[in-house]
């Protein structure tokens, strides 16, 4: 964390524009939407970009320590608390997508039909089929915990749950390995989809299954050093410029649908 601040202060203090270091998720960037919405930025502002692609909990709390300039994270609850505490200035939802399960075509464990997620993963832990969690405090790890709560089971340490402390891309190719179920969002799921040797087996698609993207810019008055200008201007990108049109259309071309709706 050390060395990401002091590499941000360096390029800073050096002659250009400032760059924005943009704090995400691997989920945008292992769908390919990352590199998409960067690219266009930077040609259209000539502000560079460094992203740092990890979980929406590191991302929170690179946040947390002035160590990012602007955030893109798919966390509510995170993101509400760091509202409360006057760390975000401002939380923008701009684009929801959901979350599914997927796992063995056969489905040992009968999700089928099921939609709370209650009962798929009440389902889950009784059929006792191998399970892949990201273990990584991201937005999707930290929903599949609040699923088993909702299940009211504990999956820690029992022999079918395996955590991978990693992200939603390397997850879905262990659970490939293990031909073991895994939550994940949509968009890395249709990017890993044809190398994999697994099927969507929960995707009730309600409001508790919801996967929102908030743009997150942090308090000016908490931290005067941070590059407020271009996060201001970046929001402006995604949520109603150029990046409006890319997330709109994304997905497209390669799944032959969009991936995100808008949210307004």
């Amino acid at each position: 964390m050390l060395l990401l601040a002091l590499g941000a202060g360096a390029c800073r203090k050096g002659v250009g524009p400032r760059r924005l270091v943009l704090a995400t998720t691997t989920s945008v960037r292992d769908c390919g939407l990352l590199d998409l919405l960067t690219a266009a930025f930077e040609k259209e502002t000539g502000s560079p970009v460094a992203p740092i692609a990890v979980g929406s909990g590191e991302a929170l709390r690179m946040g947390r320590d002035g160590n990012a300039d602007v955030l893109l994270v798919h966390d509510p609850a995170g993101e509400d608390k760091l509202t409360a505490e006057g760390i975000a200035a401002e939380d923008t939802p701009f684009m929801r997508s959901r979350f599914l399960v997927v796992g063995p075509a056969s489905d040992p464990a009968g999700l089928g039909g099921l939609s709370t997620a209650g009962d798929v993963f009440r389902a889950l832990a009784a059929g006792k089929a191998p399970f892949v969690s990201r273990g990584d405090d991201s937005g999707t790890h930290r929903l599949e915990k609040r699923f088993w709560q909702a299940a009211e089971v504990e999956p820690e340490g029992r022999d079918w749950y395996l955590s991978v402390g990693a992200g939603m891309m390397h997850a879905l190719r262990v659970a490939n390995e293990k031909q073991a179920y895994c939550l994940t969002d949509i968009a890395t799921w249709l990017k890993a989809r044809p190398g994999l040797d697994l099927a969507v087996v929960a995707d009730p698609g309600t409001d508790e299954w919801a996967n929102v993207y908030s743009i997150l810019l942090l308090s000016p008055a908490k931290f005067p050093e941070l590059n407020h200008q271009a996060a201001r201007r970046f929001r402006e990108f995604v949520v109603s410029g150029a990046g409006r049109t890319i997330v709109d259309e994304f997905g497209e071309a390669e799944f032959g649908a969009a991936v995100f709706e808008r949210v307004e």
